[in-house]
């Protein structure tokens, strides 16, 4: 396999990686990091940079055992570059992460569908809804895929590896390399879809005898040596406490019987259409078409088909179920419509695979940019999308003329920008109008202020939900109570105090609250409650 880069490949990289700068940098400048999650991984980050339990990750005080503390190393290192725990510095690991699976992406199209071609797939993947929504938040989940995919890449190479043992084994190697990375970022979904892609594609190509060259023995050596570098100083640091919720109950309990995100076994199958917009309908023209030509498939195809299918059904039949666990698949697809796209471009299949398709998705923005609605959250939404929706009636309708002109090679690229459009406007536009709508810096920094200036130091949530992620900000720990009866136990016992609850709260406790608690602060929707008791 050619792993040079030729000039061509040179300029598809940087196109690439300005393409994505465009499309994902915009929506990290004004806004403040979202309420929970964003502010919840931060402050895990915060905790461990400040108690210096680098090992065992900390929220809140207590053990955080929903993941591993690699990624919060990576926010640490990136607010270590920044100098503060800022937006664009928290989002950062997830835009390179999401800029290194394109290009990884498109790496394989170069593999399978030839240099011409390799810069579509990474286009397509860069512009799918799921894709580029994960790209511009705090999450680890595209830090993981990378490793994934890297490891489904190194054994594809090494299969294709036909006259080299030597080279074909260090592939192999690689992968268990990058799968116990991966599982060593977020836990067992690390291993989890190159386990069930790898053999299932072996089995689907009728290669038994390729199982013998996995080198399973040292792999597992490897992987393991992985694991255990991490979890066994992490164990013994936490205790038996952190190593049974770190291993039985965030494993086994969300797989069977999940207690957190429990969704029907056709979850799924009902989100991806969403999820894999605007490709959605080219993507399942694709499969389509390779159930008409199932008995040409090549082994490219069959890799392609295992890598979204296996993980699809494997998922589906855990309890718990989040759009984003099957992120590593998303490349898979993008190679798939990017596959389906070059057959029809290069004649090899019928076009109405490709424009029926096609004119769907560019009625679908059409559609779109006229359901705008006028305002939204007091935000003045159809004017400030104006640009996206003139763009997608001007292009939409010259997208229309090149299928009618059968100039198929330009409409997935086309689509694409429209995409590129409509993310940037709304980034730059709304983006900030919205943070100023859900932003929690305002009444932290209001908190803060209370503690400096007026020396309040009992301060609490009221059914806040994590107050103590607010730290990122305040720099201090808040922690919730979620009854009226303890709230006002709360106040009785101290001169002083300081509650933050949502105005709903506040109607339901203010009646009950002692004398001297009053109303001091609002901000989206939540409250400051001052209490001041009689010997003050």
């Amino acid at each position: 396999m050619e792993l040079s880069l030729s000039k061509r490949s040179l300029i598809y990289i940087l196109l690439l990686v300005i393409f994505c700068g465009i499309l994902y940098l915009p929506s990290t400048v004004n806004r403040d990091l979202h309420y929970r999650d964003e502010l919840r991984y931060v402050e895990v980050a915060r905790e461990m940079a400040a108690a210096g339990t680098w090992l065992v990750p900390h929220f809140g005080g207590e053990f955080y055992s929903d993941k591993p503390p690699f990624y919060f190393w990576v926010l640490n290192l990136s607010k270590s570059i920044f100098g503060r725990y800022s937006t664009l510095a928290m989002v950062l690991p997830s835009i390179m992460a999401a800029i290194i699976i394109v290009l990884l992406t498109s790496h394989f199209g170069k593999v399978i569908l030839g240099e011409k071609y390799s810069l579509l797939p990474g286009l397509i993947l860069a512009t799918t809804l799921l894709f580029s929504g994960l790209a511009i938040f705090v999450r680890m989940d595209l830090l993981m895929a990378i490793f994934i995919i890297g490891a489904l890449l190194s054994f594809y190479m090494g299969y294709q590896t036909k006259d080299d043992d030597r080279i074909k084994g260090r592939y192999y190697l690689l992968v268990y390399l990058l799968m116990g990375i991966a599982t060593a970022i977020k836990g067992p979904a690390g291993f989890l879809v190159p386990l069930v892609v790898i053999p299932g594609f072996i089995i689907l190509d009728g290669n038994l005898a390729e199982f013998k060259r996995l080198k399973l023995g040292k792999g597992l050596g490897v992987f393991l040596g992985v694991i255990l570098l991490w979890l066994v100083p992490a164990v013994i640091s936490g205790g038996k406490e952190y190593a049974y919720q770190l291993l039985v109950v965030q494993t086994f309990g969300r797989a069977v019987n999940s207690f957190a995100h429990n969704k029907p076994f056709y979850y799924y199958l009902m989100t991806l259409p969403a999820t894999t917009f605007p490709w959605s309908p080219l993507l399942i023209s694709s499969f389509i078409y390779f159930i008409k030509q199932r008995k040409e498939i090549t082994t490219d195809v069959k890799f392609l088909l295992a890598w979204f299918w296996l993980p699809l059904i494997l998922f589906s039949l855990f309890s718990g179920k989040l759009v984003f666990y099957l992120l590593p698949i998303y490349p898979a697809a993008a190679l798939l419509v990017a596959y389906l796209c070059q057959k029809v471009i290069k004649g090899e299949a019928n076009s109405k695979f490709l424009s029926i398709p096609v004119v769907l998705t560019i009625c679908a923005f059409i559609a779109i940019g006229a359901a705008i609605p006028k305002s939204a959250e007091g935000i003045a939404l159809r004017a400030l999308m104006n640009p996206a929706r003139i763009s997608f009636m001007i292009l939409g309708i010259f997208g229309l003329f090149l299928i009618f002109k059968k100039k198929y090679y330009w409409t997935p690229y086309l689509i694409s920008f429209l995409v590129l459009i409509f993310i940037f406007n709304f980034s730059v536009a709304v983006v900030p109008l919205a943070s100023k709508g859900y932003t929690k810096r305002p009444i932290a920094n209001k908190l803060k202020q209370f503690r400096e200036e007026k020396g309040v130091k009992n301060i609490v949530g009221f059914n806040y939900g994590e107050p103590e992620s607010l730290a990122v900000y305040t720099g201090f720990l808040i922690h919730d109570i979620n009854s009226k009866t303890k709230l006002v136990n709360y106040f009785q016992q101290r001169n002083e105090a300081l509650a933050i609850m949502d105005q709903s709260a506040w109607q339901q406790v203010h009646k009950v609250l002692p004398m001297g608690a009053k109303k001091v602060y609002s901000s989206n929707d939540y409250t400051l409650i001052y209490y001041e008791g009689q010997d003050k």
